[in-house]
């Protein structure tokens, strides 16, 4: 088992869809996907056995594992260049047959894939939640920082120059400058390759870096760092592209 820890910072405003709030009178639009615990107030530690209730943002492993698994297939080319959506399966022509079974080893197959038996069918990724951290947690607790903030967005017809639908919304964002902690496993099994896995794994968190997590990527959202996370992608690209011409 590989395990790769970080801490996730936001460089800009993150918005990650959750449950509906537009009944409530005065809610947001479009609020953040958030949880409630119970925290101490002196070290921000999460806890039953604790009083204070806090509400807070998280990042669903699920979101995490989806982005970057979509980078990866871009970046070694394995999707219809046309927009069709990911060809990553069985019956694709297009793109590197190794670095396509490469994608489906780490993340699984696709809906609708078929025809690939054996290991390959086995999921090595393991994505988590990721929670903010302790002293994050601490100092929101302390009315120091906001865990959330809301930012006023509109869609504009270029041909009119009007509103598109009803005009302003209320869209609840993540603040920038806010951690979360950063987990993920990988599963080896006999015969895998540790450093390819890895580095594909490295890779995928480095492409996330200059693109962007969750909504409203191309209006600045989304933007994020793995503080612990090294490495430039043209090397780690150079290491994947040798394991896998070793065969």
């Amino acid at each position: 088992m590989i395990t790769i820890e970080s801490k996730l910072t936001l460089v800009t405003g993150l918005h990650i869809g959750g449950a509906d709030d537009g009944m409530k009178i005065g809610g947001v639009d479009s609020p953040v996907m958030r949880r409630e615990v119970f925290c101490d107030e002196t070290s921000g530690k999460v806890g039953f056995s604790y009083k204070r209730k806090s509400s807070e943002p998280y990042i669903a492993g699920s979101s995490l594992k989806g982005k970057v698994r979509t980078l990866l297939e871009h970046y070694f080319r394995l999707v219809d260049p046309l927009g069709k959506g990911s060809v990553v399966d069985t019956r694709s022509n297009f793109g590197d047959e190794r670095y396509r079974n490469l994608i489906i080893k780490l993340f699984g197959e696709s809906a609708g894939n078929d025809g690939i038996e054996g290991e390959i069918n086995i999921t090595r990724t393991v994505f988590r939640d990721c929670f903010i951290t302790d002293a994050v947690r601490k100092a929101s607790l302390d009315g120091k920082i906001k865990l959330f903030e809301e930012k006023y967005e509109n869609v504009i017809d270029r041909k009119t120059g009007t509103t598109i639908g009803g005009g302003l919304r209320q869209i609840e964002r993540v603040p920038s400058a806010v951690e979360f902690d950063f987990t993920m496993s990988i599963r080896v099994f006999e015969k895998d390759n540790e450093e390819l896995l890895k580095n594909t794994i490295l890779l995928g968190l480095k492409l996330l870096e200059l693109d962007a997590l969750g909504g409203s990527g191309s209006r600045g959202y989304g933007r994020v760092r793995f503080d612990n996370i090294e490495g430039k992608i043209e090397d780690l690209r150079k290491k994947i592209d040798d394991e896998i011409n070793k065969g």
